[in-house]
């Protein structure tokens, strides 16, 4: 879409005028001049910056245009019945899509929350039995510890009944206790 301002910056540049003509308001110091010359600079960039914004503007309004157009012709509701029977219709299917969509979304949440319960109990499950088996551990080692107590004593004992067994071999002669 044209602009409706494509003016050239020219008219804001002194270039525009004759090589003759001057400035009607043009002040005559140097200082003056190099104010004049600064602010007639951000007057040039501030136009130019007003055109680009404007430039882009229709751009954008003509993409809305376009996209309007695309939408009336895919949706001809639009066009027939005005706005207020196209949202009320827009309404409605939105409200059922909703509804179905709320009632898909409740019954994927009892699932999950289903689901969610088996897992706690599964949970407590697993912890009662890692309860147990560490009990389970805790009495083996107990158990290993009491058996090789027990080892031990019998060793001791064993050693006992030989060395004793050998002093009754020694003071009897050898012969007195053949089976032991």
């Amino acid at each position: 879409m044209d602009s409706m301002f494509e003016d050239d910056i020219s008219i804001l540049t002194q270039e525009a005028l004759g090589p003759d003509e001057d400035w009607l308001d043009s002040p005559n110091t140097d200082l003056s001049g190099e104010m004049c010359s600064a602010s007639h600079f951000a007057l040039i960039t501030a136009y130019d910056d007003i055109k680009n914004r404007l430039t882009g503007l229709e751009r954008e309004n003509s993409t809305l245009k376009r996209r309007l157009k695309m939408y009336e012709v895919k949706y001809p509701l639009i066009g027939e019945f005005g706005e207020e029977h196209i949202f009320s219709l827009y309404e409605a299917k939105e409200n059922s899509l909703l509804k179905s969509e709320k009632a898909s979304l409740q019954q994927q949440l009892n699932q999950f929350q289903h689901e969610l319960q088996k897992s706690k109990e599964r949970e407590e499950q697993l912890e009662e039995m890692i309860q147990a088996y560490e009990k389970l551990c805790v009495e083996k080692a107990d158990l290993e510890t009491e058996l090789g107590e027990m080892r031990a004593l019998v060793e001791t004992h064993l050693s006992r009944i030989r060395s004793l067994e050998q002093q009754l071999r020694q003071r009897d002669g050898g012969g007195a206790f053949p089976g032991l």
